[in-house]
């Protein structure tokens, strides 16, 4: 009865007009988001594009494979610690909800007293990626939600990085507010997507401890290999997970797929001559210089 229920105010929903849909469908997830931070033990917290599904993937195997839980489970981090009381609760917190968060008084409140993982990737990768991604791989409804340009084929790439709503200065802002609240949270961490590629194993291990809940370092090295690049293409292009969260739009085109390239410093492949030297002036410039992406960048961040 519940579902048939639920069924029907998704049909009734779905006649809405656009705006007063989307405004709905926000509404609704963000009192669901708001639920899920407040019970989380650990907060991942990340752009679109920088890693946030490849870590889900990770902790979900790395927990599922632990206690013997179905190979079905995966990717839903957030449904087990209801499997099993011994898997911290996690939440991998949405981008337009957590972002106000970030950016607001440090340390944030609703973050105080959880772990909170802070996952960063070099600005210009990400732009590329979230636009192949908009422009060939998310829905229609997707688009409206986030607040993202329904049609990109009148716009290059460079233009779409410069755009003041989605583009590069607000995604540095977003890092430099991740960075400031690392620094004024205990327990949290920095994770560079770069740094995971090259020690996907080590870092997941420091992000389960983080979390509560450790694993061996045998028992993440498993979950590495299970969620390798190699391993999730494949299972994409098999819908293996049966997930939105991991289906290409066209298995014809490699650009389509969730799991794209994964490839550090990519972005050299689409920017060049002076819109890369104006890029990345933009984040010698603005960008935190210890978070490692500018041409004078330190590692030293706090924590990390």
């Amino acid at each position: 009865m519940v579902d048939r229920q639920a069924s029907i105010g998704e049909r009734i929903v779905g006649l809405l007009p656009d705006g007063p849909r989307i405004a709905l469908k926000r509404g609704i997830r963000g009192l669901s988001e708001k639920r899920k931070l407040a019970r989380a033990d650990l907060v991942v917290v990340g752009h679109p594009k920088s890693g946030n599904t490849w870590l889900r993937f990770q902790l979900a195997r790395v927990y599922q494979h632990k206690y013997g839980l179905p190979e079905s489970v995966i990717p839903d981090v957030e449904i087990l610690h209801g499997l099993n009381r011994s898997i911290p609760q996690l939440h991998m917190g949405a981008y337009t909800y957590i972002r106000p968060i970030i950016a607001g008084p440090a340390p944030a409140a609703q973050l105080a007293g959880k772990g909170v993982v802070f996952i960063v990737r070099h600005p210009l990768d990400i732009m590329v990626s979230l636009y192949l991604h908009i422009q060939k791989h998310a829905l229609h409804e997707r688009k409206l939600f986030n607040n993202w340009p329904v049609d990109l084929s009148k716009t290059s790439m460079a233009e779409f990085t410069d755009n003041p709503d989605w583009g590069l200065r607000p995604l540095i802002g977003f890092f430099n507010d991740c960075l400031r609240q690392h620094e004024r949270l205990v327990p949290s961490m920095i994770v560079i997507y770069e740094d995971m590629k090259a020690q996907p194993a080590q870092l997941l291990a420091r992000i389960t401890a983080l979390a509560g809940g450790p694993v061996s370092p045998e028992e993440a090295e498993e979950a590495a290999a299970y969620t390798s690049f190699d391993k999730l293409r494949q299972a994409e292009i098999e819908n293996k997970f049966n997930t939105t969260r991991l289906r290409a739009a066209n298995p014809g085109d490699p650009d389509s797929f969730k799991v794209r390239r994964a490839k550090v410093f990519g972005y050299l492949d689409y920017f060049s001559g002076e819109v890369l030297k104006r890029l990345q002036a933009m984040i010698d410039r603005d960008l935190d210089p210890r978070l490692g992406y500018g041409n004078s960048a330190t590692k030293d961040t706090p924590g990390m």
